[in-house]
């Protein structure tokens, strides 16, 4: 990876509109260098992170009978994960054209060893019998590895990772497809069958965001759950749990939105030593505001007051330490936190020149004081809209996550997981130096597309990709 200061922020985390231009190329040949170079920063993505997904994936045991196995267990997979690097919106379209003999020759000339394309229905087949925990180990080894790396070192917050944790619907239908769906009742004979998922990912202030975990919710079916919803809620406290486990002394700062500031999650995250910054709405947690208000307008040393300006807005923050927030148990024990809750008050003009303003509050884990209130707010807890611009790029951006690829609970899931491991691969390459002029000027669903037209177009000639050789897909 680059260093950020030789590579401009990254479109999917900048709303601007995308500059209304002509294609910058004047000839073949200036076309001809620009997706060659294009593909060169892909291939070094690919480079780095596909053989240790190979060896990831050559690990999993292969479910088929050994009579009928055409293609192996890394192919076919490998296969799967082309339908998301190349933004297929499904696999009939996939079938279509990511089977097409210019792409597969183009691809042996990286990986030799390919020799016969396998259905997407056979992925999918083979999807449904490999468990959900293969693939977040291949997902959590590539997070891992890229978490060592230095360039990525430098987006901790007071020596903290900032972790975004949001859900978000993935689809619905009003068949009943899978007993896990979540179900609700919108009219006497009318049902609604969801498929709700809980996001945690790495965000930095640049743009960068990585997957980390995902947490279906689910009906599990077991005791008396099959009468009873899941809920995003429920699903944080598997999710949180699972986040231990896989980071237990690394240092998080989590960022969540209002519908967490409440004292089981507080108390989670405290027994867990983890930070928080949680979005606190005006009307949840009525007794902290009420507090908040007294020492605000008693200007005590509690309640103390800075300014800063934060690109074209003024921000004029308060803060107050020391809050007691008492709550009771499911067991009807009283729990008491002490909580600080952070004030930003910003003013700008729209473009019309017109004055406008916004209040923001979070609650903080650790006090707050002139030192530390700005990255707090504006490096932490600011930047939990990231995850929504994550949900943002994969469900309008190409990334298609909210297509239904199967109904069959296990595949579905791990059509899930190859999307954000294709995610993580096309946002690395668009991440780079020369990725990121591409994504700034195309955004990110025709950046992917002219990397995939490069590939399929026959662009690439076999001495270029011979030259970039990846070697052999098995483990």
């Amino acid at each position: 990876m680059a260093q950020a200061g030789a590579r401009p922020p990254l479109r999917e985390g900048n709303p601007g509109t995308l500059p209304n231009t002509k294609v910058p190329y004047q000839t073949v040949a200036e076309e001809q260098a620009a997706r060659e170079q294009a593909v060169t920063e892909q291939l070094k993505v690919w480079r780095q992170h596909l053989p240790a997904i190979f060896q990831k994936l050559g690990r999993i045991a292969d479910p088929r009978r050994p009579g009928s196995v055409r293609h192996r267990v890394v192919v076919v997979l490998f296969y799967g994960l082309l339908l998301f690097v190349f933004q297929y919106a499904s696999r009939r379209e996939a079938n279509r054209h990511a089977t097409s003999p210019a792409l597969a020759e183009a691809l042996r000339q990286v990986f030799p060893d390919i020799q016969s394309i396998p259905h997407y229905d056979t992925v999918e087949r083979l999807l449904r019998a490999i468990p959900v925990d293969d693939w977040e180990a291949v997902l959590q080894d590539r997070i891992t590895t890229l978490l060592r790396k230095h360039a990525v070192q430098q987006y901790l917050v007071d020596h903290h990772w900032v972790v975004a944790i949001d859900g978000t619907q993935k689809f619905a239908r009003h068949q009943p497809f899978a007993p896990e769906a979540l179900r609700r009742q919108i009219a006497d004979d009318v049902g609604l069958y969801r498929v709700y998922v809980l996001e945690a990912i790495l965000v930095t202030g640049q743009g960068l965001s990585l997957p980390l975990l995902t947490e279906f919710a689910e009906n599990r079916g077991d005791g008396d759950e099959d009468t009873k919803q899941d809920s995003e809620q429920k699903a944080f406290h598997r999710l949180a749990r699972r986040l231990k486990q896989w980071f237990p002394r690394r240092r998080l700062l989590l960022v969540m939105d209002g519908l967490y500031p409440n004292g089981p999650i507080m108390t989670l995250c405290r027994q867990y030593h983890w930070d928080f910054m949680i979005v606190l709405p005006r009307n949840s947690l009525a007794s902290v505001w009420d507090e908040v208000a007294g020492l605000i307008a008693l200007d005590t040393e509690d309640a103390q007051y800075t300014t800063h300006r934060w690109g074209e807005r003024d921000q004029a923050f308060r803060w107050a330490n020391d809050i007691e927030y008492t709550y009771r148990t499911a067991a009807g024990h009283l729990v008491r936190q002490r909580v600080h809750v952070a004030l930003c008050q910003e003013t700008w003009r729209d473009g019309a020149g017109q004055p406008q303003r916004a209040l923001w509050a979070w609650i903080s884990s650790q006090p707050l004081s002139a030192a530390n209130i700005v990255a707090r707010c504006n490096r932490a807890g600011r930047h939990r809209w990231a995850i929504e611009a994550e949900f943002l790029v994969e469900k309008r951006h190409g990334d298609h996550f909210e297509h239904a690829f199967s109904y069959d609970w296990t595949a579905l899931k791990g059509w899930h997981y190859l999307m954000k491991l294709a995610h993580l691969l096309n946002v690395l390459t668009l991440w780079s130096t020369i990725g990121a002029p591409l994504l700034n000027r195309r955004g990110y669903r025709d950046a992917v597309g002219f990397l995939r037209d490069t590939w399929t177009g026959r662009w690439l000639s076999p001495q270029f990709l011979q030259a970039w050789c990846i070697g052999s897909l098995a483990p």
